[in-house]
């Protein structure tokens, strides 16, 4: 029998945490992903784009080795296509469009998971998309609907009428945030309908996560990791690998590495440690006594405290 096609694994957008320097630090000390989409970039008014808003896309920042594909969130398609003509303006052949953000205040102006209510301008946008981009090089991020999953099988006809590169489904709705549990069922379902290259992204934790998912949808060839690769940064190499490669003290290296970097950024330890405890709330749970650790981490209030109780704290994994 011949060997399974080897997957393809994509980092996710997750703002404030899969950022230029997450990836950077990840490149030099740990491996396994094969591309990764930027947290999103919202459109702007007016015909140009600040260079500070592209920052975190600069080309030249990004580590090798790791292809990005930048994603944009808004509304507007004429304002998309700005933004899209700046990113091809840096070297970027392929964006993603995120339709799937499910944080109320986007949703409920009509951006992120909000698009898939307005079936015309969900049209207008894939359009745009497609239009500046050319054929397959536009994709989409998408949840299964807002309040429950019957939306994106509705809009399913209208998002592959479009020659996109991919489409990425979450299979939660908005409503859902991150909580309680992914629909397979009705992924499977778009799965089944689907024309388009489909990704699956949610609740990738662990390898034996991935082996349910993988057997359950063989069809599928693209896994994106978004919590499950911060709270394990060795899950994609151990995907690939097949077997648990974690490693305390590379991890060590890479965290040393990954605080430098956001310490480098960071104007005084107050945005540091906003920085450490957003990534420390998903590391802790993957230790013994992670609960203990994190409260512990919680309550420091300058960077020598925080880097003091990790130093007396014995890691081991859970």
């Amino acid at each position: 029998m011949a060997d399974a096609p080897r997957p393809e694994l994509i980092l996710a957008p997750l703002r404030g945490v899969t950022g230029l320097r997450f990836r950077q630090a990840f490149q030099a000390h740990l491996s396994g992903l094969d591309r990764a989409v930027a947290p999103f970039i919202a459109t702007v008014q007016g015909p140009r784009v600040k260079p500070e808003i592209l920052r975190g896309v600069d080309p030249a920042a990004q580590p090798a080795g790791l292809p990005l594909v930048p994603q944009v969130i808004g509304k507007d398609p004429s304002q998309l296509r700005v933004m899209l003509r700046a990113m091809k303006a840096l070297g970027y052949a392929d964006v993603d469009l995120n339709a799937g953000c499910p944080w109320p205040f986007v949703a409920k102006k009509g951006r992120g998971a909000g698009l898939l209510r307005d079936e015309r301008v969900l049209g207008e946008m894939l359009a745009a998309g497609c239009e500046e981009l050319g054929p397959g090089r536009f994709s989409v991020k998408v949840r299964l609907g807002l309040d429950d999953a019957t939306l994106l099988p509705k809009r399913l006809p209208l998002i592959q009428s479009f020659p996109l590169r991919e489409l990425c489904v979450h299979p939660r709705t908005a409503r859902q945030m991150y909580e309680g549990t992914v629909d397979l069922d009705a992924f499977a379902r778009v799965a089944d309908a689907c024309a388009l290259p489909l990704v699956y992204n949610g609740d990738i934790r662990t390898l034996g996560d991935f082996a349910r998912l993988s057997a359950r949808f063989p069809a599928v060839r693209r896994w994106m990791l978004g919590r499950g690769v911060v709270a394990n940064p060795f899950l994609a190499e151990s995907i690939h690998a097949g077997q648990d490669t974690r490693d305390l003290d590379r991890f060590r290296a890479w965290h040393a590495d990954l605080l430098a970097r956001y310490a480098a950024d960071a104007p005084g330890d107050h945005a540091l440690l906003g920085h450490l405890k957003e990534l420390w709330a998903y590391l802790a749970p993957t230790f013994r006594q992670g609960d203990r650790l994190w409260d512990a981490l919680k309550l420091t209030r300058t960077r020598d405290e925080f880097e003091r109780v990790l130093a007396l704290t014995p890691l081991r994994w859970a």
